[in-house]
């Protein structure tokens, strides 16, 4: 008997031995049991991941003798038949080498004969994407409406290849990569079968290098496994694949983020004389890279061995994700670049060392011109700010100046007018101190009790007077201060507070000040005036 291949000997009969595809199994099993099988069936996702598996296990379960059934007997003639891909009525057809419209008319024509032993006649074409679109538009109407007994199913890696057309007619089913973890389920569980001593880290490489293909994975087993009668180490896995050591590809990647151009160059020229494949180095770095990258965004996302978990907390750091996502294009345009190159090693090195160059992410550039740009406009509208406040505060103090000149003028006419009403009593008004505070509030100081009752008393009269002349609503305060010196009405003054920054006029003179303050000890002479027109004569106590 013929050596048959690990691939298609451990190839799983039903559905509970499919691998990493649950969730189809599972959904053409409730539909067998259901009795819901539809006329047209679309199985699509990457290669070696069961497509093919699963639609032989389909037909076997709709054409054993027992069935349908969730659970084919595997023993029956038709199961058998089958599974050796020699049943007459199921027919394997290859989409690749059969993708006429003329080959589809044979096919037209074949599907209304009737199954010779099963229940139906069962048409699994393969990648069926290949089927030139003449092709799929004279299958659209058969496709639609088959006779009961023919269930097509087709099988493509490439979906969107397949016209919407043909879509539209088809239950469709996405196939998966299988995990890591079944992959290497799998191929422990077969290692043992076959009396095969396997090292983890060499479970770990085949894996790697299978990218979630079940097929794929068995295939590089069964190429180790037959190369030699040890027990498989992960070191001579890797040579025996023309992977790189794992090392090297760990120390290049630190050489590209220190900018260490001759350690660089050191290491292509040691592959190229020990005759790795570019080529595959290539993939390598940018697969290494790749982890790195993701493991950084989020270490659930991709499946670390233990072994490298330590690397990767290093290595995670030295790049930006801008800085991963070129290194990623260099070395793919080189991958892309060096199957027509006739120097492959200078591509290389040209490469490696465009990515060892400082990068500087554009985004952060323009993200830090204009965070700098928007500094400068705040501190030039600061200062542009702070000009006119001081500018402002300038015109302020002079318009005060000048409003409170106009209110003295005002209160100057009102005292002539309160006088010449109540010429006895409103003398008073001519000495007492008066300050403006504001636009529209004064206070007036007086040095006794006396002088504050005659001056409140004439308050309602004072603050009509000015509404009539100004419009204004004076808010007015009187002070008694005893230090305050008696005023001459005759002379004014105007100052600042410089504690209050306010404008404040008076109606004396510092002069006027000193005179008075050498007077204190003589009688009033408002005093004098108020007994002179009694016919008396004012006396001090």
């Amino acid at each position: 008997m013929s050596y048959l291949v690990l691939a298609r000997k451990f190839r799983p009969q039903n559905f509970d031995e499919v691998v990493g595809q649950e969730h189809i199994s599972q959904t053409l099993k409730s539909a067998i049991l259901r009795q819901r099988i539809a006329h047209a069936y679309l199985f699509s996702g990457p290669r070696g991941c069961g497509k093919t598996s699963i639609a032989r296990i389909f037909a076997k379960a709709l054409n054993c003798k027992s069935g349908p059934t969730v659970m084919p007997c595997g023993i029956c003639e038709n199961c058998v038949e089958i599974s050796k891909s020699a049943s007459v009525d199921v027919l394997e057809i290859d989409g690749a080498s059969n993708n006429g419209i003329d080959e589809i008319r044979t096919l037209r024509e074949n599907v209304k004969f009737v199954s010779a032993n099963s229940k139906y006649k069962i048409y699994i074409i393969d990648e069926a994407h290949q089927i030139t679109i003449p092709a799929f538009n004279a299958f659209l109407k058969t496709l639609e409406e088959p006779p009961d007994h023919v269930v097509f199913i087709m099988a493509t890696t490439e979906q969107h290849k397949i016209p919407i057309t043909i879509l539209s007619r088809c239950q469709k089913y996405r196939f998966r990569l299988i995990s890591n973890f079944d992959i290497a389920s799998a191929i422990k569980n077969i290692s043992i079968k076959e009396n095969i001593e396997i090292e983890e880290d060499a479970v770990n490489i085949i894996i790697s290098a299978s990218n979630g293909s079940m097929r794929d994975a068995l295939s590089l087993l069964d190429q180790v496994a037959t190369s030699s009668i040890d027990k498989l180490t992960g070191k001579y896995v890797r040579e025996l694949l023309g992977l790189l050591p794992k090392d090297i590809i760990v120390s290049i990647t630190g050489n590209i983020a220190e900018g260490n151009i001759q350690a660089i160059l050191n290491t292509v020229k040691e592959i190229s004389y020990q005759g790795y494949d570019l080529l595959q180095f290539g993939r390598d770095l940018r697969n290494h890279l790749r982890h790195l990258m993701i493991y950084l965004i989020d270490p659930k996302i991709i499946e670390i061995p233990l072994e490298d978990i330590k690397v990767f907390d290093v290595q995670k750091t030295l790049f930006s994700i801008p800085c991963y996502l070129r290194m990623n294009n260099l070395l793919s345009r080189f991958i892309k670049e060096v199957r027509w190159y006739d120097q492959p090693r200078i591509l290389l090195e040209m490469h490696l060392l465009k990515m060892a160059e400082t990068y500087y992410d554009v985004g952060e550039l323009i993200s830090k011109i204009n965070e700098l740009k928007k500094s400068i406009e705040v501190h030039d509208k600061t200062q542009s700010i702070l000009k006119k406040q001081h500018v402002l505060q300038d015109d302020v103090i002079s318009i005060f100046a000048e409003s409170s000149m106009d209110l003295i003028s005002v209160w100057n006419d009102i005292v002539f007018e309160i006088i010449k009403k109540h010429p006895l009593t409103a003398e008073i008004l001519k000495s007492i101190l008066v300050e403006v505070t504001g636009a529209s509030s004064m206070q007036f100081i007086v040095s006794t009790k006396f002088n504050y009752d005659i001056v409140f008393e004439f308050q309602e009269q004072i603050f009509k007077l000015f509404q009539e002349k100004t419009g204004l609503n004076i808010k007015m305060k009187i002070i008694v201060r005893k230090d305050v010196p008696e005023r001459t009405f005759s002379q004014k003054d105007i100052a600042i507070n410089e504690k209050n920054s306010q404008v404040v006029i008076n109606h004396a003179t510092k002069e006027d000040f000193k005179a008075n303050m050498e007077k204190e000890n003589t009688i009033p002479k408002y005093i004098k005036e108020i007994a002179k027109k009694f016919d008396s004569k004012a006396k001090k106590l």
